[in-house]
């Protein structure tokens, strides 16, 4: 009994490795493919579009966003910037640069949930075709707009942009790691589901939808990782989200430490949260509904963050090992040692395609270093000392 009880353990976070193992190569021969290829123009919008900007507190930063969104939009398309709970003057600079605002004042329903389904509301009045979502912050690469628009109008269903994230100018040394494990998640992975006509999550930003996909969504809800809920309950009802590539926006990874390690710690508690909250409800669902799409966001959505998958894999081995010492099956030490050997092979692989000129080889050989030095920030997810408001993120 003890030897299935081990097997057991030992077994489950090897599925996930191996669930993640087989985005990453998928995505390593997606992304050759892609680079071998041409990416057709965008075509010229034939309907309205409607750029839905949530922002709290975000007067020193959002006029870049809203300039580049500026230069992307049609004839028909029109901005919206919901200030919402905002204690500075948001509202005062978004009017100044000619763009409309709503304002939103509920100090006892605060989230980013809250603030766009106050902005989907407002855009009831004049119904647009595609309502595109993009974070205060964030900036757009070049004719990202009429690609995400153009593709969610296309098919119909909600489209997810490459979303990545830079290291700021004058930053200490040490982002590599970070921006590395960002660009396994939000665009090798993707890709790889992408390659077998498989969903993506969405990611918060740069995301389109076809307007009556949300017109009557409940979207009000304090979540941390709201973005992954939409995208599990779209992909529900039927519409599961594309992943567009060729459709990029990008922010800045915070300057200073202690905003990086608060940012960091609001998503991956809203990753964590979501895993026990969705996952298995997701799971059932498309077992009885017999969703693939679904299933295959949630078997996504269930593997943990990189360090976390470093440090659950190496303990999982640790254990494997013991049980075998005193008498265990062998599979108890083969498959956790397996699982290192396909975690190994993809992170291989993954900093190859993605990640060479962000993080120094000396560097990735100290991964499982840096996944131990992150255990005291798991302890403080744990201890709830994360916290689980929508704030701004510190830039200084």
């Amino acid at each position: 009994m003890l030897n299935g009880a081990v097997i057991a353990i030992v077994c489950f976070p090897g599925l996930l490795t191996f669930a993640w193992f087989f985005e990453v190569v998928a995505g390593y021969f997606a992304l050759r493919k892609k680079r071998t290829s041409s990416v057709a123009a965008p075509r010229a919008l034939s309907h309205r579009t409607a750029v839905l900007i949530p922002a709290h507190n975000e007067g020193a930063g959002i006029l870049p966003t809203i300039h580049d969104i500026q230069a992307q939009l049609g004839p028909n398309d029109s901005i919206l910037v919901v200030a919402d709970n905002c204690t500075d003057d948001t509202a005062a600079i978004v009017r100044a640069a000619g763009v409309e605002v709503t304002v939103r004042v509920d100090l006892a329903r605060r989230g980013k949930g809250y603030a766009l389904e106050f902005g989907v509301r407002h855009l009831r009045l004049n119904p647009p075709d595609v309502v595109v979502i993009m974070d205060a912050d964030c900036r757009l690469g070049e004719n990202a707009l009429r690609r995400m628009s153009e593709s969610a109008m296309a098919s119909g269903q909600p489209v997810q942009s490459l979303y990545l994230m830079l290291a700021p100018e004058n930053a200490p040394p040490g982002n590599g790691v970070n921006l590395f494990a960002w660009r396994v998640r939000n665009w090798i992975r993707p890709l790889g589901l992408g390659l077998f006509g498989l969903p993506t999550q969405l990611f918060g930003t740069g995301m389109a939808f076809p307007f009556s996909l949300l017109r009557d969504r409940d979207l009000g809800n304090s979540r941390l990782a709201e973005d992954c809920a939409l995208g599990i309950a779209l992909a529900s009802a039927g519409h599961p989200p594309l992943f567009v590539s060729e459709a990029r926006v990008h922010s800045h990874f915070p300057v200073s430490q202690a905003g990086s390690e608060s940012q960091r710690q609001r998503w991956e508690k809203g990753h964590l949260e979501n895993i026990i909250d969705l996952v298995p409800g997701a799971l059932a669902k498309s077992l009885r509904d017999g969703n693939l799409g679904l299933a295959a966001l949630a078997i996504d959505m269930a593997v943990p963050p990189l360090s976390l998958l470093v440090l659950v894999t190496a303990v999982c081995t640790v254990l494997g090992g013991v049980a075998f010492v005193l008498g265990a099956s062998p599979a108890a030490l083969a498959i956790p040692s397996f699982s290192v050997l396909l975690f190994v092979l993809g992170t291989a692989m993954a900093w190859r395609a993605v990640g060479r000129d962000v993080l120094p080889l000396r560097e990735l050989i100290r991964l499982p270093l840096h996944a131990v030095r992150k255990l005291g920030f798991y302890h403080g997810i744990a201890s709830g000392k994360a916290s689980s408001s929508w704030i701004r993120t510190d830039r200084k």
